[in-house]
């Protein structure tokens, strides 16, 4: 009944309007719904968090145990959640979403719409040190997908749509609808022209209507900057260069320690413990890494260091410097690890807020530093470089530096810092680029040959060869004599080549027609050889599931015109042609000139 009845819905919405006049009704409608997801996982994870807090104001040895054990117990209901609505292929990073829209994929499973809100809620509520911006994401773009596919709307457009959600999802929760598109645009949809802009600023402006109307919240920071003064604009420069590094660190140690992991402990279960008992031990030693950490970016604005100071007990007996020096440098060097090590273990949550913590804490340092020497007159304002090193760190790992400029400023009220943001932002960008070529999501797959910034390459990787598979063959047995040959290529005009199989249709060889026509007009030769004899074994046999770039590499390594290709079973499915490949080839360029 109730399929009929989407059925119907679909079939009158698609009848009633064109297709460009449904994109604005449609990017709206996500809008809302992505707000309404991001709202609900922000409640749940306020509620969560008020429980830790209850343990954490009781002062028996039991709840202060216990408390150090949130995490573990947030971990272990976070993976029971991933493992009883994830499906066999969980994704707890952007890079799957980034590699599927690269490869024009737009199908995503409608279990996506829900799962992450209630894994993140778990994982980081519960005292997990990660961000929930990637959940949110992730859900925000399952919605888009979805809405767009329920609604019939062609390939191009469900990508559009997936970015419409993605947008939304950051503007409700950071309050900042044009960092939330321009996110969508430099991080998951760069191929998409300006145009593409329209609709994901409708779905991003609405999601952050909803919210602010509906599911009303504090801003999630808020901060009164002091006007930027000229004199300290060289040490914007300097510092923008410290979150190059900074950036370069969190993405090498973050992909480092992920492969570790992985290696060391192979299993998701040993994972588990041992990943969560340490995650346990590090957070009791530093609980300023907890959770997404915003309200001691919130202390860093107030110049509250007392209040970071007692979030560390166990260095009690310490000076207040000293603590503060070791809290700042375990904020700088251990958080985006303790994040990984969240996510690897069995948690749920994103690098964003990791990565504003780090930056909020490089700025706090170098300005304190800076001022603590008295080698300058000038005494740098604190918080403004609080700010700036949010934005500079943020643009470095996740290298979207007008994500960066916008999202920080509208997160912290700071357009009066506009241009320290975009001086530090562009040069943490390119300072990181140059030593790290690829952000923190682009690293493993481009590494792994997934995905390329040379657009041609790019546009290559989207389509697998068995969209061009040549099945217009004729088969040979190793036993065919030269005459039954003469008739097989006479009854097959325009086969240049002919794969020779065994009973089972695996690849033996492959005859070309160039070496059959001089046989063929000698009787002798053509009675005493066997198709066994002429075979040759090919340079090279393809998987349908190789992208063209693969082939065509392949094509170009082995100099030849065509190569043979088989399924996952080694079942011959036929061949691939240069031919072929460069009139997709042509037809990608096209699709993407029209995106």
């Amino acid at each position: 009944m109730r399929r009929r009845s989407a059925a119907k819905l679909s079939k009158w919405w698609t009848a009633k309007l064109s297709s460009r006049s449904r994109i604005v009704p449609l990017a709206m409608l996500i809008g809302v719904v992505a707000a309404i997801a991001a709202a609900v996982l922000h409640w749940t994870v306020m509620l969560l968090e008020k429980l830790s807090g209850w343990l954490g104001n009781s002062a028996s040895l039991w709840s202060w145990i216990l408390l150090c054990a949130l995490p573990f117990f947030g971990l272990c209901l976070s993976y029971l959640c991933q493992r009883v609505l994830g499906g066999p292929r969980y994704a707890k990073s952007l890079s799957p979403l980034i590699l599927a829209l690269n490869r024009r994929k737009t199908r995503i499973p409608f279990r996506e719409t829900f799962n992450h809100i209630i894994s993140s809620a778990l994982s980081v509520g519960l005292g997990g040190s990660a961000g929930l911006e990637a959940p949110s994401v992730l859900t925000g773009a399952a919605i888009g997908a979805n809405t767009s596919g329920f609604f019939g709307f062609d390939r191009r457009t469900r990508l559009l749509m997936t970015g419409c959600g993605a947008a939304a999802a950051i503007s409700a929760i950071f309050g900042s609808p044009i960092g939330g598109a321009l996110f969508a645009v430099e991080v998951l949809l760069p191929q998409f022209s300006v145009g593409a802009l329209i609709p994901i600023l409708i779905s991003s402006a609405v999601a952050m209507v909803i919210s602010r109307t509906f599911f009303p919240h504090e801003q999630i920071l808020f901060v009164t900057n002091e006007p930027w003064v000229s004199d300290a604009i060289p040490f914007y420069f300097v510092l923008a260069v410290i979150c190059a590094f900074v950036g370069v660190t969190v993405i090498r140690s973050v992909y480092k320690l992920t492969g570790i992991l992985k290696k060391k402990l192979p299993t998701p279960y040993i994972r588990l413990l041992t990943g969560g008992v340490i995650l346990c031990i590090i957070l009791a030693i530093f609980p300023v890494l907890k959770g997404q950490g915003y309200h001691f970016i919130a202390a860093l604005f107030d110049g509250d260091t007392e209040m970071i100071c007692s979030a560390a007990p166990l260095f009690k007996m310490l000076s207040p410097e000293i603590i503060l020096l070791i809290l700042v440098a375990a904020s700088i060097f251990l958080k985006a690890a303790v994040s990984a090590l969240t996510v690897e273990s069995g948690g749920d949550g994103g690098i964003f807020a990791p990565v504003m913590f780090v930056g909020a804490f490089t700025g706090f340092a170098f300005a304190r530093l800076v001022n603590m020497t008295g080698l300058f007159e000038l005494q740098l304002q604190e918080l403004n470089f609080v700010v700036a090193g949010m934005c500079g760190v943020f643009s470095a790992v996740l290298r979207a530096p007008l994500t960066g400029v916008f999202l920080i400023a509208d997160v912290t009220d700071s357009y009066i810092l506009l241009v320290p943001l975009m001086i530090v932002s562009a040069l943490s960008w390119a300072a990181a680029r140059h030593f790290e070529p690829h952000s923190i999501y682009i690293k493993a797959l481009a590494e792994n040959g997934l995905l390329s910034e040379d657009s041609d390459k790019s546009l290559l990787q989207t389509l697998s060869v068995r969209v061009c598979i040549d099945t217009d063959f004729v088969a040979l047995s190793p036993g065919v004599t030269m005459t039954q040959m003469q008739e097989a290529v006479e009854n097959a005009p325009g086969c240049e080549y002919f794969p020779v199989l065994d009973s089972d249709k695996k690849l033996l060889g492959v005859v070309k027609l160039d070496q059959l026509k001089p046989l063929f007009f000698d009787q002798e030769i053509a009675e005493s050889l066997l198709v066994f004899d002429l075979m040759e074994t090919p340079a090279c046999i393809l998987n349908e599931d190789d992208d063209l770039l693969r082939a065509m590499s392949s094509l170009e390594r082995h100099k030849t015109g065509f190569l043979p290709v088989n399924n996952h079973q080694g079942i011959f499915m036929g061949f691939v042609t240069e031919q072929e490949i460069f009139k997709l080839y042509r037809g990608l360029v096209r699709e993407s000139n029209s995106f």
